[in-house]
């Protein structure tokens, strides 16, 4: 089981919002470069690094995400309004290891199709989950239900999965082990699990039904849990 932290990406400074809305906003560092080093430090395996601005069209934190990317020698996954080809090459050529892809899979999955034929396992999918519909646009309007979108994207190649539980996400309140479940009895693609990771219980759940890692960084940020907790197993 892997622990991934977060290292969300808004004006410059690594902060996290509370189920993704942009008014809910805690600023925990005006260094994104530092964290990701601290968190290397600590034994982290895995970075995800979202871009908040692009993913909500406010701009681009490009620049911070590659001194990020360089400064570590961890794989990063990076997401964030990467919509086309041409972003996907260009989070790689920064240095990303994998590039995640949002709305645009959601809403097209012959575009996932499209790019896991060029980039192949570097492709990572977040499917974000509000209700059972998958939410995009930065989770703020609804696309299809859970059921139609996980097997039109399995058809469409989708190498893993990155699902976040909306409701959770920020909250310290617990996974949603109950959609963990269903996604995983809807693919035999890994799944990466992401929203509401309070303690090492709640990781061990996480691996207990049957995902492949763990996101978080609210945890991280608050020291409800410390990655020398869940750096076995």
């Amino acid at each position: 089981m892997i622990v991934i932290p977060a290292i969300d990406v808004r004006a410059g400074r690594a902060v996290r919002l509370l189920r993704g809305d942009p008014n809910e906003e805690t600023a925990y560092d005006d260094d994104p470069v530092e964290v990701a080093v601290r968190f290397q430090q600590e034994g982290a395996r895995r970075l995800h690094v979202i871009d908040l601005d692009a993913a909500l069209d406010e701009g681009t934190n490009r620049d911070t995400i590659r001194d990020i990317c360089r400064s570590v020698v961890l794989p990063v996954q990076v997401g964030g309004g990467v919509r086309t080809l041409e972003d996907v090459a260009a989070v790689l050529e920064i240095g990303a290891g994998r590039a995640i892809l949002g709305t645009s899979a959601a809403l097209d999955p012959a575009f996932v199709a499209r790019a896991v034929e060029e980039f192949a396992e570097r492709i990572l999918v977040a499917v974000d989950v509000r209700g059972g519909r998958a939410m995009v646009k930065g989770w703020r309007e609804e696309g299809p239900p859970v059921e139609e979108v996980i097997p039109a994207l399995n058809d469409a190649g989708t190498p893993r999965y990155l699902v976040t539980a909306i409701a959770r996400d920020g909250t310290l309140d617990g996974p949603d082990l109950r959609l963990y479940r269903y996604v995983l009895g809807l693919t035999d693609r890994p799944v990466i699990a992401s929203g509401g990771v309070r303690s090492a219980h709640d990781i061990w759940a996480l691996r207990d039904a049957g995902c492949e890692a763990a996101v978080t960084g609210k945890a991280l940020y608050e020291k409800t849990l410390k990655l020398s907790q869940v750096t076995r197993g």
